[in-house]
């Protein structure tokens, strides 16, 4: 009877490189328009990233800057005050 083998550790897969480096994309937004008047934010910007292909909304308020979907410390949150400092 032969002997049994463990399976193959499973290889993680590997990021897609992009030759052509795209920038993500910071679109200011009304905060009045897209979150009422009644509204504290200051600062609303929508983020787009081409790799992986994801959007962000990311507000600025009297809490400081957050994305909607994964809070302070998501890397759209950075883009976004880069991108309200460069304009």
């Amino acid at each position: 009877m032969p002997a049994l083998r463990s399976p193959d550790p499973v290889a993680p897969r590997a990021r897609q490189l992009d030759l052509f480096d795209r920038p993500p994309i910071v679109e200011v937004l009304d905060p009045r328009a897209h979150v009422g008047d009644r509204s504290r934010v200051q600062t609303l910007c929508r983020v787009a990233f081409a790799i992986p292909p994801s959007t962000h909304l990311v507000f600025h308020d009297r809490h400081g800057w957050y994305c909607s979907q994964h809070g302070p410390h998501c890397e759209a949150v950075e883009v976004a005050r880069r991108g309200m400092r460069s304009s």
